[in-house]
């Protein structure tokens, strides 16, 4: 896919500093109100575990949740989306009305935990006519 971003390198090296202490839980545990709705409403289970609450279990000794409480969120933004800009895509079929529909706009994907507020960038891509093919 043109114009794609992959954000895991980025996750891998924060994780790895709040498990040594250099960053605090509170510093990435901190989604906004909006993001938790929509994750919780409209967002993707990822069958993945949070990374922060798998670290706070491992250090409690406890076995780890298996609940799907890590959800991923997409955002569009662009120009040509005009009011649509900054809007939460529900579907993958709404995504390709407007990438049909539009120019050019970019898709980002967020993953946020409902249970411990923990959100990350996980990747964007370019969309819309200009991109397509």
């Amino acid at each position: 896919m043109r114009g794609f971003i992959d954000y895991r390198m980025a996750k891998r090296a924060l994780v790895r500093q709040v498990t040594r202490g250099a960053i605090a839980v509170e510093d990435v545990c901190d989604a906004h109100p909006e993001l938790l709705r929509a994750a919780q409403n409209v967002g993707t289970p990822t069958h993945r575990t949070c990374p922060i609450c798998r670290l706070a279990d491992d250090r409690a000794d406890v076995p780890l949740d298996e609940a799907e409480t890590l959800r991923t969120v997409t955002y569009v933004f662009g120009d040509d989306l005009r009011r649509l800009s900054g809007h939460v895509v529900w579907t993958r079929a709404e995504l390709d009305e407007l990438s049909r529909s539009h120019r050019s706009f970019t898709a980002y994907v967020v993953e946020a935990c409902l249970v411990c507020g923990w959100n990350h960038l996980v990747e964007s891509y370019l969309l819309g006519r200009a991109h397509a093919g």
